[in-house]
């Protein structure tokens, strides 16, 4: 077994110059850890702060905060001066701990902010801050809502059009349906990405030019120890996905009888009612990706977008028009009828899809 470990390094990252970088991979490679050195050496150099973020405010408790940099070397990075870092009222110091362990707070390096609380900063003062840490902006669970606006007002309060202000956004590929990915316009370039690759895009808001650098880190190697659907991205930093239906015979011994598009949250799929050539009472969906653009006018496509076009449809069971036809033949698109061509397409779909599946 190959257990040589390779640790992350976010000098290639940075080295873009971008404004936005968002850096994701496998868990426990050494993304936090660089990022977390970052804004204490920047602190150091420049005297500028940086701010923790986090989702929810649950997530950031002292404790959570104070262990967050357990993995640090005060000592060695300021030369003495400190031993550790704690965290009083949401702001993080450099500290000592007296005979009795009791933290004596030194400089103030930072805050801690929970994003669910972004408008209780608005009209604050944050000139000496030039980084935000944005810790786990890819969720296996809920989001908050509108949840890329608000970062932006966040964002906005501290940078103060300034221009300066650096956002790192690290996660682990937990999932590809994410607010930021769609919003921003990077499903795309995500889907294509490979692990260590870096890619940047230039977006142009109302007046300025926005760079942003995108990282699939490259896998760190060494022992793989997880099991369950959940080890090849906890190891390897390939996309979690869970096991799903696929097709019991080949594909050619299906007609397709007819076609549906989906495209939710930038996401596009292709849905084949496919029928057994040797058994013909017998049909079935087989659902895909696709990444062209649904250019046939007689496609009926099932999306999140609004239009007046009898064609897009937001319900695949619930049509906002009268056809006898369609609407028997997609009761037929069940649980227990539909396979996937492989189980992260059908991760994706189910997490996009506006309706849920029936059985």
């Amino acid at each position: 077994m190959n257990t040589k470990q390779i640790h992350y390094d976010i000098k290639p990252i940075l080295e873009t110059g971008s404004n936005y970088y968002i850096i994701f991979g496998e868990k426990s490679n050494g993304k936090s850890y660089q990022a977390k050195h970052f804004c204490l050496e920047n602190y150091l150099k420049t005297g500028k702060r940086f701010i923790l973020l986090r989702r929810w405010k649950e997530d950031i408790s002292q404790l959570w905060c104070e262990k967050y940099f357990d993995d640090v070397d005060v000592k060695r990075l300021t030369d003495g001066k400190y031993t550790t870092i704690t965290c009083y009222r949401k702001e993080l110091f450099f500290s000592n701990l007296n005979d009795l362990g009791k933290p004596i707070r030194g400089e103030k390096i930072g805050y801690v902010m929970a994003l669910s609380r972004e408008q209780h900063m608005s009209g604050g003062s944050f000139l000496d801050v030039n980084i935000i840490l944005f810790e786990e902006f890819m969720e296996r669970g809920i989001y908050i809502s509108k949840e890329p606006s608000k970062l932006m007002t966040l964002y906005s309060t501290i940078d103060r059009k300034k221009g300066d202000t650096k956002l790192i956004m690290v996660g682990n590929t937990i999932t590809r349906v994410n607010p930021y990915l769609s919003e921003w316009g990077l499903q795309p370039i995500i889907r294509n990405m490979k692990q260590g690759d870096i890619r940047t895009i230039i977006v142009h808001n109302e007046s300025n030019d926005v760079k942003l650098a995108i990282e699939y880190c490259k896998s760190s190697g060494g022992k793989t120890m997880a099991i369950g659907n959940a080890s090849s991205m906890i190891d390897k930093g390939s996309w979690q996905s869970n096991p799903q239906p696929k097709l019991p015979k080949s594909k050619k011994m299906y007609k397709v009888l007819w076609r549906v598009g989906f495209e939710y949250q930038s996401f596009r799929f292709l849905g084949e009612l496919l029928q057994d050539k040797e058994n013909p009472k017998y049909v079935c969906w087989f659902i895909f990706p696709t990444i062209k653009e649904f250019k046939d006018k007689n496609l009926l496509i099932f999306t999140d977008k609004v239009s007046i076009d009898k064609h897009y449809q937001r319900n695949i069971y619930d049509l906002t028009f009268k056809n006898d036809n369609i609407t028997m033949i997609l009761q037929t698109f069940r649980e227990g009828n539909i396979f996937y061509s492989d189980d992260l397409t059908g991760t994706d779909f189910k997490q996009v899809i506006d309706f849920s599946i029936r059985r």
